[in-house]
């Protein structure tokens, strides 16, 4: 087989890393920006089973609640809870902390010239982090111990 021609090697190289790039895209949750009361903003990605969140106030990893239809995406943990797609078209999300009385309503931004992606959890689980390193855990290794034969010769 011979190889392509010089002049058709540079794109084919480059739509191969387009294609690839964009698998690894499709493969996360979208972000969707929200604005609060306040100049409050945040971006979400929604999950199966957990929920990021990223703002001004730093970063939070909220659990998805159990026994919820498939439609609602209420999301949680000990101080904060999270119910998204409310109001018409889906546009509204409500913030509710354990120590504020009052729920905190933030309106979803689409930021100009970009398509509206719907607000649905991510058909996959959110990223875990791994488990700590374990410094008990046995070590593979290829050394020998013992009285037996240890090598060639």
């Amino acid at each position: 087989m011979t190889p392509p021609p010089a002049s058709l090697r540079g794109p084919s190289i480059w739509l191969m890393a387009a294609a690839l790039s964009g698998c690894a895209a499709i493969r996360d949750a979208p972000r969707l920006a929200y604005q609060c009361p306040e100049g409050l903003r945040f971006e979400a990605r929604l999950y199966e089973d957990m929920a990021t969140l990223d703002g001004q106030r730093g970063h939070a990893v909220l659990e998805r609640l159990p026994h919820q239809r498939d439609d609602e995406l209420i999301y949680g943990d000990a101080t904060l809870t999270a119910d998204f797609g409310l109001g018409l078209e889906q546009r509204l999300a409500r913030l509710s902390y354990a120590n504020i009385p009052e729920a905190v309503t933030c309106t979803r931004v689409v930021p100009a010239g970009q398509p509206a992606v719907p607000v649905r959890a991510a058909p996959r689980p959110g990223p875990r982090n791994p488990p700590p390193f374990d410094p008990d855990a046995p070590v593979q290794t290829n050394i020998r111990t013992g009285d037996g034969n240890v090598g060639p010769g």
